[in-house]
């Protein structure tokens, strides 16, 4: 199954969108990162909806943010941040042109914190809206990753 086929295979099994991208892109990261998904989803759970629904920053985003960070992020103090904040930036970015937001509220249009709108997220915006961001947040983020390598 190839990155984009998982990271759908993972939202529409019950994983939120930042749990999913995060998933998908460092399984792909290979064995020397071993150990990683031990602590994903857990660590991406929080992100959803916006951060916990409040509509913020989509979930996409700080999946493939977490996912580029355990990729080139530093290890120690004394090492520099520039390589992991130039790729974040280019993701960000990336994304922000493609989707012309980077608020889950905006990209949905949906409150979830109101149940009515729950109902309509899981009808209609899940599959027609956020299937093809999580998708293309998945693709990018490991591209972006692969190209720093």
């Amino acid at each position: 199954m190839g990155l984009e086929e998982q990271v759908r295979h993972y939202f529409n099994s019950g994983y939120n969108c930042a749990e999913s991208v995060l998933l998908a892109v460092t399984e792909q990261l290979g064995p020397a990162k071993e150990g990683v998904n031990s602590v994903v989803p857990r660590t991406a759970t929080g992100f959803g909806g916006g951060i916990a629904r409040n509509g913020d920053t989509c979930g996409a985003i700080t999946g493939g943010v977490m996912a580029i960070s355990i990729a080139l992020g530093r290890d120690m103090s004394e090492e520099s941040r520039d390589p992991c904040y130039r790729a974040v930036d280019c993701f960000y970015t990336d994304f922000v042109r493609v989707f012309g937001t980077c608020k889950c509220r905006e990209l949905t249009g949906l409150d979830m914190k109101k149940p009515a709108e729950m109902d309509t997220y899981r009808t209609k915006v899940h599959a027609e809206v956020c299937n093809p961001i999580v998708a293309w947040a998945a693709k990018r983020a490991q591209q972006i990753i692969q190209s720093d390598d």
